[in-house]
């Protein structure tokens, strides 16, 4: 069964689907949308940015609060 979270409270090992996000162009611009692929790799201390790569194609950073809006479910496992 799929984990469903928030795409910052989401572990860094795998592979997320993108299941709900904000009503932000910008991201609608980078790529992000309900159903894009992307995998974490970094999130940093202290509520700091989520980097994340997207479709196995580009890396983006987001803030924290722009990531704890963003649903995710697991599809693969590292």
């Amino acid at each position: 069964m799929p984990l469903h979270t928030n795409l910052y409270a989401a572990g860094k090992e795998g592979m997320f689907q993108i299941t709900s996000v904000p009503n932000i162009g910008l991201l609608e611009n980078m790529g992000l949308r309900s159903g894009t692929k992307i995998a974490i790799q970094n999130r940093y201390a202290l509520g700091g940015p989520v980097l994340l790569r997207v479709e196995d194609a580009y890396s983006v950073a987001l803030g924290k609060d722009i990531a704890v809006q963003i649903g995710v479910k697991q599809v693969a496992a590292s």
